[in-house]
């Protein structure tokens, strides 16, 4: 990536969650969106009642760990996984309105650039680091593709990616946009994330999909949390 620097001095207005990491006076020593919600879900997997609150109301939970307010038109969404459920959730395009040529041109950038800079803010993984990358590129570049992939991610991911999904296993489709986030909170409990995830039968649904994915231990796992929501209609 040419410029990574140009995108967080001001290049992404579609992107106000990741104002954490220029608010000097939140409690939390979070630099990226990505730190957040690790914190966030290691909290709610190891205290059952703050995973409920989250759930509840996850905007003020947000605002209280962080000790700050937030936007008044932002939502937070909190989704949980279940044993037959998962989730992906699109991230917003920090540059949605420019062609492929105009990021050239204004920022020296491809799309697979900024594809990679939103992956290494917010961990939202479904597939291996290669593979999410091309899917965000596609989704970002492709009207069509996207509504595809949102409406019917497990048929979309088998095709494209040839990776096969347990046929009990659903996937939901979310897409962010400027004013409404999704954070995933894995079915995972905090003695599953402390043992070494060595066998298909051990592992929750969304580890299923994660394509060469580290989940020996607790704080990886957190780290390829899944994400993502059906908009059409």
């Amino acid at each position: 990536m040419n410029n990574p620097e140009d995108i967080s001095k001001g290049m992404t207005p579609n992107l106000p969650l990741w104002s954490y990491q220029l608010q000097q006076n939140s409690k939390l020593a979070v630099k990226t969106r990505k730190d957040l919600e690790v914190h966030l879900i290691t909290r709610a997997l190891k205290d059952e009642g703050f995973k409920q609150e989250l759930l509840a109301n996850p905007k003020a939970v947000v605002e209280r760990e962080l000790g700050t307010k937030l936007a008044e038109d932002l939502e937070i969404n909190v989704l949980g996984e279940t044993e037959d459920t998962i989730y992906m959730v699109l991230p917003c395009n920090p540059c949605e309105g420019l062609s492929e040529q105009e990021l050239k041109a204004s920022l020296g950038m491809t799309y697979e650039d900024v594809a990679q800079w939103v992956l290494e803010q917010q961990r939202n993984a479904l597939l291996d680091d290669t593979n999410t990358i091309a899917m965000i590129t596609r989704a970002w570049k492709e009207p069509v593709f996207k509504h595809d992939l949102l409406c019917n991610p497990k048929t979309v991911i088998e095709k494209e990616w040839k990776v096969k999904i347990p046929r009990d296993i659903e996937i939901r489709g979310f897409a962010e946009t400027a004013q409404s986030l999704y954070l995933v909170l894995p079915r995972l409990s905090y003695e599953d994330g402390k043992r070494n995830l060595s066998g298909p039968d051990e592992v929750t649904p969304h580890e299923l999909l994660l394509v060469g994915a580290d989940t020996t231990c607790f704080e990886t796992a957190l780290n390829c949390t899944v994400t993502s929501t059906c908009t059409c209609s």
